[in-house]
């Protein structure tokens, strides 16, 4: 089983954001598809500029990636949703 990673994040406002890119080891997806690691710069710069972020648990359980509280999308997109950070790759299981 591979970890998921993130192959964009328009959520510029986070610390872990650099040109649209997530440079922290892992996020969590919340149960509503949210990026639970989502944190608003508050004049820091987090993250490792080398480090391509990945998905370390996701506990969206409705969606059709998820297995065992694990993502299976292989690469997700992450974007704005009413002020905050949404996996744009969601799908509900069917």
């Amino acid at each position: 089983m591979e970890i998921s990673s993130i192959a964009s994040c328009d959520m510029t406002a986070c610390s872990y954001n650099m040109k649209n890119q997530c440079h922290t080891f892992a996020i969590t997806v919340g149960a509503h598809a949210e990026c639970d690691t989502l944190y608003y710069r508050a004049k820091r710069q987090g993250g490792i500029e080398e480090t391509e972020g990945k998905i370390g648990a996701c506990i969206a359980s409705e969606c059709k990636f998820n297995e065992r509280l694990e993502c299976q999308a292989g690469r997700i997109d992450v974007g704005s949703h009413e002020a905050h950070a949404d996996c744009k790759t969601f799908e509900p299981r069917a």
